[in-house]
Protein backbone atom coordinates (compact mmCIF):
# COMPACT_ATOMS: atom_id res chain seq x y z
CA UNK A 1 0.00 0.00 0.00
CA UNK A 2 1.65 3.18 -1.02
CA UNK A 3 1.25 6.50 1.04
CA UNK A 4 0.08 9.41 -0.87
CA UNK A 5 1.74 13.02 -0.87
CA UNK A 6 1.09 15.58 1.50
CA UNK A 7 -0.98 18.46 0.39
CA UNK A 8 -0.79 21.77 2.43
CA UNK A 9 -3.83 22.47 1.93
CA UNK A 10 -5.72 19.60 3.93
CA UNK A 11 -7.28 19.87 6.95
CA UNK A 12 -5.86 19.23 10.02
CA UNK A 13 -6.28 16.33 11.73
CA UNK A 14 -4.35 14.86 15.05
CA UNK A 15 -3.40 12.05 13.84
CA UNK A 16 -1.94 13.54 11.24
CA UNK A 17 1.63 12.91 11.74
CA UNK A 18 3.13 15.34 9.21
CA UNK A 19 1.11 18.55 10.55
CA UNK A 20 2.11 17.68 14.11
CA UNK A 21 5.77 17.63 13.25
CA UNK A 22 5.88 20.76 11.02
CA UNK A 23 8.34 23.20 12.55
CA UNK A 24 7.02 25.75 9.62
CA UNK A 25 3.09 26.45 10.22
CA UNK A 26 3.59 28.13 13.76
CA UNK A 27 6.43 30.44 12.74
CA UNK A 28 4.19 31.46 9.78
CA UNK A 29 1.42 31.77 11.85
CA UNK A 30 2.58 34.18 14.72
CA UNK A 31 3.87 36.85 11.28
CA UNK A 32 0.19 35.92 10.08
CA UNK A 33 -1.45 37.07 13.61
CA UNK A 34 0.98 39.86 13.93
CA UNK A 35 0.32 41.52 10.25
CA UNK A 36 -3.89 40.73 11.17
CA UNK A 37 -3.05 42.87 14.48
CA UNK A 38 -1.84 45.92 12.36
CA UNK A 39 -4.32 45.94 10.01
CA UNK A 40 -7.01 45.97 11.91
CA UNK A 41 -5.37 48.58 14.51
CA UNK A 42 -4.42 50.90 10.89
CA UNK A 43 -8.58 50.42 9.57
CA UNK A 44 -9.48 51.66 13.84
CA UNK A 45 -7.46 54.61 13.45
CA UNK A 46 -8.67 55.52 9.58
CA UNK A 47 -12.17 55.37 11.29
CA UNK A 48 -11.05 57.89 14.35
CA UNK A 49 -9.60 60.12 11.66
CA UNK A 50 -12.36 60.55 9.33
CA UNK A 51 -14.61 61.17 12.36
CA UNK A 52 -11.89 63.61 13.90
CA UNK A 53 -11.69 66.05 10.70
CA UNK A 54 -15.77 66.29 10.50
CA UNK A 55 -18.14 68.14 12.74
CA UNK A 56 -18.84 66.77 15.73
CA UNK A 57 -22.04 65.27 16.91
CA UNK A 58 -22.23 66.02 20.56
CA UNK A 59 -23.00 68.92 22.17
CA UNK A 60 -22.16 70.59 25.78
CA UNK A 61 -25.35 70.57 27.41
CA UNK A 62 -26.79 72.77 29.36
CA UNK A 63 -24.91 75.36 27.46
CA UNK A 64 -26.21 74.42 24.34
CA UNK A 65 -29.94 73.29 23.66
CA UNK A 66 -30.80 70.59 21.25
CA UNK A 67 -33.48 72.05 18.45
CA UNK A 68 -36.89 70.56 19.55
CA UNK A 69 -38.49 68.89 16.59
CA UNK A 70 -42.30 69.54 15.51
CA UNK A 71 -44.76 67.43 17.35
CA UNK A 72 -42.37 67.01 20.09
CA UNK A 73 -44.29 65.92 23.60
CA UNK A 74 -42.73 67.32 26.39
CA UNK A 75 -43.71 69.35 29.72
CA UNK A 76 -47.55 70.31 29.37
CA UNK A 77 -48.25 74.21 29.56
CA UNK A 78 -51.80 75.92 31.49
CA UNK A 79 -53.26 78.68 30.75
CA UNK A 80 -55.44 78.96 33.82
CA UNK A 81 -57.93 82.03 32.42
CA UNK A 82 -58.81 80.04 29.43
CA UNK A 83 -60.53 76.67 31.85
CA UNK A 84 -63.94 76.39 32.38
CA UNK A 85 -63.31 73.60 34.76
CA UNK A 86 -64.81 70.69 32.57
CA UNK A 87 -62.48 68.12 33.63
CA UNK A 88 -62.76 66.66 30.57
CA UNK A 89 -58.92 66.39 30.50
CA UNK A 90 -58.72 64.17 33.88
CA UNK A 91 -61.17 61.95 32.89
CA UNK A 92 -59.06 61.38 29.51
CA UNK A 93 -56.33 60.74 31.45
CA UNK A 94 -55.85 56.89 31.31
CA UNK A 95 -53.64 57.07 34.72
CA UNK A 96 -55.05 59.60 36.13
CA UNK A 97 -52.06 61.69 36.85
CA UNK A 98 -54.31 64.93 36.53
CA UNK A 99 -55.81 66.47 39.70
CA UNK A 100 -58.28 69.12 39.89
CA UNK A 101 -59.59 71.20 42.37
CA UNK A 102 -61.58 74.83 42.54
CA UNK A 103 -63.83 77.05 43.90
CA UNK A 104 -66.96 76.90 42.48
CA UNK A 105 -68.21 75.11 39.46
CA UNK A 106 -67.92 76.59 34.92
CA UNK A 107 -66.67 79.59 33.75
CA UNK A 108 -67.15 81.16 37.49
CA UNK A 109 -64.86 78.81 39.17
CA UNK A 110 -61.45 79.26 40.87
CA UNK A 111 -59.09 76.74 39.82
CA UNK A 112 -57.16 76.29 43.05
CA UNK A 113 -55.12 73.13 42.34
CA UNK A 114 -54.62 71.93 38.62
CA UNK A 115 -51.33 69.28 39.56
CA UNK A 116 -49.89 66.72 36.90
CA UNK A 117 -47.61 63.76 38.27
CA UNK A 118 -44.88 63.06 36.22
CA UNK A 119 -44.07 59.67 37.47
CA UNK A 120 -47.53 58.16 36.16
CA UNK A 121 -47.49 60.04 33.06
CA UNK A 122 -47.43 58.40 29.66
CA UNK A 123 -47.09 61.95 27.11
CA UNK A 124 -50.17 60.47 24.73
CA UNK A 125 -51.61 63.97 24.72
CA UNK A 126 -55.03 62.73 25.24
CA UNK A 127 -55.40 65.22 27.64
CA UNK A 128 -54.78 67.87 25.65
CA UNK A 129 -57.00 66.87 22.98
CA UNK A 130 -60.20 66.41 25.05
CA UNK A 131 -59.72 70.22 26.10
CA UNK A 132 -62.33 71.99 24.27
CA UNK A 133 -60.97 75.50 24.97
CA UNK A 134 -57.08 74.62 24.05
CA UNK A 135 -55.90 75.51 27.24
CA UNK A 136 -54.00 72.56 28.49
CA UNK A 137 -50.98 71.39 25.70
CA UNK A 138 -48.02 69.33 25.95
CA UNK A 139 -44.63 71.78 25.63
CA UNK A 140 -41.23 71.78 24.12
CA UNK A 141 -40.46 71.64 27.43
CA UNK A 142 -38.12 68.48 28.46
CA UNK A 143 -36.37 69.14 31.44
CA UNK A 144 -37.67 67.70 34.58
CA UNK A 145 -34.50 66.48 36.67
CA UNK A 146 -35.72 65.76 40.37
CA UNK A 147 -34.09 64.56 43.40
CA UNK A 148 -36.89 62.21 44.80
CA UNK A 149 -40.36 60.37 43.05
CA UNK A 150 -42.53 62.74 44.70
CA UNK A 151 -41.14 65.77 43.25
CA UNK A 152 -42.24 65.07 39.61
CA UNK A 153 -45.52 66.29 40.56
CA UNK A 154 -45.83 70.01 39.13
CA UNK A 155 -48.43 72.26 40.03
CA UNK A 156 -49.48 73.94 37.09
CA UNK A 157 -51.98 76.67 38.72
CA UNK A 158 -51.49 79.90 40.11
CA UNK A 159 -51.12 79.33 43.95
CA UNK A 160 -54.34 81.22 45.52
CA UNK A 161 -54.81 83.17 48.65
CA UNK A 162 -57.18 82.68 51.46
CA UNK A 163 -59.03 85.86 50.24
CA UNK A 164 -59.46 84.50 47.05
CA UNK A 165 -60.98 81.46 47.81
CA UNK A 166 -63.43 82.70 50.39
CA UNK A 167 -64.78 85.69 48.30
CA UNK A 168 -65.03 83.38 45.24
CA UNK A 169 -67.19 80.94 47.69
CA UNK A 170 -69.36 83.68 48.76
CA UNK A 171 -69.85 84.78 45.38
CA UNK A 172 -71.15 81.40 44.42
CA UNK A 173 -73.34 81.47 47.56
CA UNK A 174 -74.52 84.83 46.43
CA UNK A 175 -75.34 83.67 42.97
CA UNK A 176 -77.39 80.48 43.96
CA UNK A 177 -79.34 82.60 46.51
CA UNK A 178 -80.23 84.46 43.93
CA UNK A 179 -81.54 81.48 41.29
CA UNK A 180 -83.24 80.13 44.08
CA UNK A 181 -84.83 83.39 44.76
CA UNK A 182 -86.08 83.86 41.13
CA UNK A 183 -87.24 80.18 40.63
CA UNK A 184 -89.18 80.72 43.76
CA UNK A 185 -90.99 83.97 42.97
CA UNK A 186 -91.32 82.25 39.41
CA UNK A 187 -93.57 79.50 41.55
CA UNK A 188 -95.42 82.52 43.29
CA UNK A 189 -96.21 84.48 40.84
CA UNK A 190 -99.45 84.17 38.59
CA UNK A 191 -98.38 86.25 35.76
CA UNK A 192 -95.13 84.72 35.15
CA UNK A 193 -96.40 81.54 35.23
CA UNK A 194 -98.70 82.27 32.61
CA UNK A 195 -95.60 83.75 30.64
CA UNK A 196 -93.58 80.55 31.36
CA UNK A 197 -94.13 77.86 28.29
CA UNK A 198 -94.72 74.46 29.56
CA UNK A 199 -92.97 71.59 28.23
CA UNK A 200 -94.07 68.69 26.93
Amino acid sequence: MTRRAHNPKDPVRLTDPVRLTDPVRPFLRYFADLWGGVATTCIGMAVTLRYLASKPVTMRYPEERPAIPPGHRGLHAYEEAKCILCRLCANACPVGCITIESAGKGKDGLVTRYDVDYSRCLFCNLCAEACPTHCLWLSEQYSLIRGTRGECALRLARPKTATEIEARWAGEARKAGEERAERKSQLTDPVRQQETPKTP
